[in-house]
């Protein structure tokens, strides 16, 4: 009779343990779901390509902001000769502008060249009827 009792505390004892592992197994994947999830969304080219004009617009305001900012003191600073600060910002900020806009045309474009394929596609769909 305690050997039963035994043995039957022993196999409940084994059906918790697999239970909390089960349990271990699959909080262990929710967790890094959720890590993969959260590094996929901070990740900028991830954001880029989710809000592109909303990002260029930033990012031209910015320039924009940043460079009525350095007109101000470049005439002070063109006045000591200029320096080496001033020219380095002055080419990433146009480096920064032509990424922008480069990346603003290839959006623009490929949201052409789908609309024109699905164009082709609708057309090519009623010549079939």
């Amino acid at each position: 009779m305690a050997q039963e009792k035994i043995d039957e505390l022993e196999k409940k004892k084994q059906e918790l343990e697999d239970e909390l592992n089960k349990i271990q197994g699959e909080l262990d994947n929710s967790i890094d779901q959720v890590r993969e999830d959260v590094s996929s969304s901070i990740n900028p080219k991830n954001v880029i390509r989710k809000y592109p004009l909303p990002i260029v617009g930033a990012s031209a305001l910015l320039g924009f902001l940043l460079g009525h900012k350095n007109r101000r003191s470049s005439t002070v600073s063109s006045d000591k000769g200029g320096d080496f600060s001033g020219t380095l910002l002055s080419e990433l900020k146009r480096l920064a502008s032509r990424k922008a806009i480069n990346f603003a045309t290839d959006y623009v474009e490929s949201i052409l060249e789908a609309k024109a394929e699905e164009h082709l596609q609708s057309t090519n769909g009623e010549e079939d009827s």
